[in-house]
């Protein structure tokens, strides 16, 4: 049977962006982690062709609260 030397291997470091999901304003509206009071909030402010994230989101009803 043949006979292998071990070798180290080295530690690889790397960074990796990953972006935050998007949702449209029709999955947002009919999402639970919102109450109604905000749903009806973003019916308002958010636009019906573009994606936002859920940070974005929550900023936005934030704004909103504050008197934007």
């Amino acid at each position: 049977m043949a006979e292998f030397d071990k070798t180290e291997v080295g530690e690889i470091k790397a960074t990796v962006k990953v972006e935050e999901p998007k949702f449209t304003k029709k999955a947002l509206i009919s999402s639970d982690k919102f109450t109604i009071i905000e749903r009806d909030i973003l019916k308002l402010v958010l636009d019906d062709e573009k994606e936002y994230t859920i940070a974005e989101v929550q900023k936005a009803v934030q704004n909103f609260k504050e008197g934007y």
